[in-house]
């Protein structure tokens, strides 16, 4: 349904152009940026892409094409604020054809085009003109980027030319046609990075109960943790701190070996 009302739009933008017996001249760029957005493997995204550079005069039709990467998934794309100049209420009937978008299979078509020659309801300043909506594959690699870069729209021209599509940006009025070139900034979908667990940071041989000390509180902890007394909490860093025979288990030995640093018997519980 998509890529039909672009296809009626389309011709009925060259129409107009043919009826008007215009001749086209060239002029300044408009640039297109396309976004950024990082998310998780298999959570949504949310990029804009949005127009610079657009002339005080307007655009009454913006055709292009943006090429996606296969572990994306474009669900919708919503014309922005610029992109809302009542056109489609003035245009009647048509104005269903004036905004429109498909996924084509490798990239998202987009085209807004207006028959109306009243530049009032043109497309005349800079800001967001779509946002691209959509999900990133559940299998997504951490770190992969996957790279949304602008293009012509991989059909003709429109549909009785013989000339393939480029992007384009152009004002059709009274007074002539005026075509503008497009200069594009890639954007993207990220995936984040793998957390890499920071290490957790070393503790004091022996000091069981964490106070930053090792006294005889610290044997008498240990002591009644290995008895099973239910009031003997340990923590996680308590309990590896309590391995000073560093054989991997928490028992009497570790106890006595405390017992022997207070005393001064032992002056490294470290090795």
């Amino acid at each position: 349904m998509k890529k039909t009302q672009i296809i009626s739009g389309l011709m009925a933008m060259a129409m107009t152009v043919m009826s008007l017996g215009i001749s086209a001249s060239a002029a300044d760029s408009v640039a297109v940026k396309i976004g950024t957005d990082t998310v998780k493997a298999g959570e949504n995204f949310s990029v804009d892409v949005s127009l610079s550079g657009v002339p005080s005069s307007g655009l009454s039709s913006i055709d292009f094409a943006i090429n996606y990467d296969s572990g994306i998934k474009v669900t919708d794309v919503a014309l922005g604020t610029i992109g809302d100049t009542g056109a489609k209420a003035q245009e009647g009937d048509l104005g269903d054809t004036v905004f429109n978008w498909y996924d084509n299979g490798k990239q998202i078509v987009i085209v807004w085009a207006t028959g109306l020659t009243d530049s009032k309801y043109w497309v005349k300043s800079d800001g967001v003109f779509v946002t691209l909506k959509g999900t990133a594959d559940s299998k997504a690699e951490a770190g992969a980027t996957y790279k949304l870069e602008a293009a012509g729209a991989n059909r003709n021209i429109y549909p009785d030319s013989s000339e393939k599509a480029s992007s384009y940006f152009s004002a059709v009025g009274a007074s002539g046609t005026t075509n503008y070139t497009g200069s594009f900034t890639a954007g993207a979908v990220e995936i984040e990075k793998a957390q890499t667990q920071a290490p957790e940071e070393d503790g004091l041989w022996g000091d069981v109960n964490v106070d930053g000390k090792v006294d005889v509180s610290d044997a008498v902890l240990l002591a009644r943790f290995n008895a099973e007394d239910t009031k003997a909490v340990v923590t996680a860093q308590g309990q590896k701190n309590a391995d000073v025979t560093h054989d991997g288990k928490k028992d009497g030995d570790d106890t006595i070996k405390i017992l022997k640093y207070i005393a001064k018997i032992v002056t490294d519980l470290s090795k």
